[in-house]
């Protein structure tokens, strides 16, 4: 009776100590919420017992964050804990029922509120699209870094133009025309906009097909004799994609 009331003695001391407590919580694999608002999920600070700390229960806490798709908590030596986290992969936000709401590369649509409201920085505004048509952005827009998408201010559909209809508007000020297939081509943006020497604010065009980007005159810029010989163009190329159609048709006859 003596060693086990000394025994509970110690224990009940130990843990009145803060030497007792989580010394170090260490959050890793976050890009768009910040520690402070994981561990506020978690429910875990430097104030909790090292001993009571259950992994599963603390994944449990994290995961409820419609933000976050994976969450592996591990206790390390030294009183540490280490809570490892992916997101969702988010492409963008944009305002819907009066309320702006993130979209990540599944369409899934996430209300954000004032505490985490200040995500939508990192991401563009898309604007414009048709349900049909926003599928599209979000899955090739999936296949490019966060780091360019943090670059992008805003997208809009951009009708003016028959194939480069997506209008892209960069945080440096350029300006960047695409079909949705060719949006990937963002991943070489930084490359692409270092080859070019002149100033800011300039145009881009992303042909999806060849992969190839170059610059020229804004839409808004050119001449009613650009855009005729544009137009031009545009029928030719169309016409002659029919003319390869109706030639395999006759062949397979």
């Amino acid at each position: 009776m003596s060693i086990l009331t000394s025994l509970i003695l110690i224990i009940a001391v130990y843990l009145c100590l803060d030497i007792s407590n989580v010394y170090h919580i260490a959050v890793e694999g976050n890009h768009y919420l910040n520690d402070e608002d994981v561990l506020a999920l978690s429910r875990l600070s430097t104030k909790s017992k090292f001993l009571s700390v259950i992994p599963y229960r603390i994944e449990k806490n994290v995961l409820s964050s419609p933000l976050i798709s994976e969450c592996k908590v591990e206790l390390k030596d030294g009183r540490l804990v280490k809570i490892n986290v992916k997101e969702k992969n988010l492409i963008g936000y944009m305002p819907e029922n009066g309320l702006n709401v993130l979209i990540s590369d599944n369409d899934d649509h996430i209300a954000i509120d004032m505490d985490n409201f200040y995500i939508i920085s990192k991401l563009p505004l898309l604007e414009g699209f048709t349900p049909e048509e926003l599928i599209l952005i979000e899955k090739n827009l999936s296949k490019c870094d966060y780091r360019v998408i943090d670059e992008i201010s805003e997208i809009h559909s951009f009708k003016e133009l028959k194939y480069q209809n997506v209008e892209i508007i960069m945080r440096d000020g350029n300006f960047i025309f695409s079909s949705p297939y060719g949006l990937e081509i963002l991943n070489r943006y930084f490359d692409i906009e270092s080859s070019y020497l002149s100033g800011k604010n300039k145009c881009y065009y992303f042909e999806d097909i060849s992969g190839n980007a170059y610059t020229s005159a804004c839409p808004w810029e050119k001449t009613e004799e650009e855009k005729k010989d544009e137009k031009t163009a545009e029928e030719n190329a169309e016409s002659a994609e029919n003319e390869d159609i109706e030639d395999e048709e006759e062949s397979g006859e």
